[in-house]
């Protein structure tokens, strides 16, 4: 190449690099509006019948206020915002959510931006009477949903919990999102994202969904689950109840807590589970099925109250045994629930008949509504205590 041919490639190449550089649609940060949650509810007092039946609150960050605050929701801020959350909540209504939500631009001088949105919450009554699977269907089809999206249910309207006050988060959404990495510390509650639900809702699964609250003072508390069947809430589970169901399943992280009071021993203690292993077991006899529950568990005396005396040979297992109670009760308590009361197959029996014997769930899928209400389920658990703590 001689030296004109290469001035000219140099040139050429230096021209590109100028006009590509950047996005082609970027958007100034300054003209997004960032959602960061969506509360979604009945409109009209709950009329689906009227005009605009469904309504939407949208969370977003006003970044000035954000960077004012500095610290967490109590206090900070800047002149009389100090007493508000650096967040603007704009609620619409309409025929469709796509309808409701392209009516912001008739109020907001900016643009909607979903990318970074981090809760999806559901009101109580949406969800009992509302088709979930097309209430998400608009998340499911926007290019700009993350489908990391945390769901979950309030109770009562959706709405009201976008009015609570963290102490410490600056935001409804960022409080409820950060909330949800605390699965890892209780199964009180559980932790589910939007491809998740989409995936369950899609193949006709029923689903745990964390219940949302509002607690005195404004604060806002995760606890417990909601009980999806057929795609709308049939009912609730307490955080007993929750943490018992994700016993079944296996699902909790490790460091649940229990309460074992051993009148024997005039104590009662705290058990730190540190691992739990379940087995769920559809078993066929003369065409018959039932289900067989066996669940080992490892843990550690986390506190003793009561009698302070040193334990005896032989009081350890007492503890073990009363522990293994509690949990089996426990278990048969919300499998009654779920069967008889609600009968929503959110524990997945029908998933494992399916995997383990696909001929006989092919015979029997057609009427497993009316078969798993009636399910005979034998439950058995054994706890182990691998540690007394620093003294024994």
């Amino acid at each position: 190449m001689n030296r004109r041919n290469l001035y000219r490639a140099v040139f050429l190449l230096s021209l590109l690099t100028i006009i590509t550089a950047g996005c082609w649609d970027n958007k100034d940060l300054e003209r997004r509006a960032l959602v960061l949650g969506a509360a979604v509810d009945l409109a009209a007092a709950g009329d689906r019948r009227a005009a605009e039946p469904w309504q939407i609150t949208l969370e977003m960050p006003i970044l000035r206020r954000m960077v004012a605050r500095g610290g967490g929701g109590g206090g900070g801020g800047e002149g009389q915002e100090g007493n508000t959350m650096p967040t603007w909540r704009l609620t619409l209504t309409g025929t469709t959510f796509a309808e409701a939500i392209n009516k912001a631009a008739t109020l907001s001088e900016r643009t909607l931006f979903f990318g970074h949105q981090k809760i999806l919450l559901m009101g109580e009554e949406l969800a009992r009477r509302g088709d979930l699977k097309s209430v998400l269907d608009w998340w499911a089809r926007n290019r700009e949903s993350y489908l990391a999206i945390n769901v979950l249910l309030a109770e009562g309207p959706a709405g009201n919990i976008m009015e609570g006050r963290p102490e410490f988060a600056r935001s409804v959404s960022m409080f409820l999102n950060e909330q949800m990495q605390q699965v890892i510390k209780t199964s009180r509650f559980v932790k589910h994202s939007l491809a998740e639900v989409l995936a369950a809702m899609d193949a006709g699964q029923d689903i745990l969904l964390s219940r949302v609250k509002m607690v005195p003072g404004q604060k806002l508390e995760v606890s417990g689950a909601g009980v999806i069947r057929e795609g709308r809430l049939a009912g609730w589970l307490t955080p007993a109840e929750t943490q018992a169901a994700l016993w079944i399943t296996g699902e909790t992280k490790g460091c649940d807590i229990m309460v074992v009071p051993v009148p024997e021993l005039q104590q009662t203690l705290s058990i730190e589970f540190g691992k739990l292993q379940a087995q769920v077991r559809p078993l066929m006899e003369e065409d018959k099925l039932s289900f067989t529950i066996k669940i080992n568990v490892e843990g550690k005396i986390a506190e003793k109250m009561g009698n302070p005396r040193l334990f005896a040979a032989g009081d350890l297992h007492q503890v073990e045994n009363r522990a293994a109670r509690l949990m089996e009760e426990r278990i048969r308590e919300v499998l009654g629930k779920l069967q008889q009361q609600y009968q929503a197959d959110v524990l997945g029996f029908g998933r494992k008949v399916e995997k383990v014997r696909p001929r006989q769930w092919e015979a029997m899928k057609g009427q497993w509504r009316q078969i798993y209400p009636g399910l005979p389920v034998t439950v058995q658990v054994k706890v182990s205590i691998r540690r007394t703590g620093m003294v024994s």
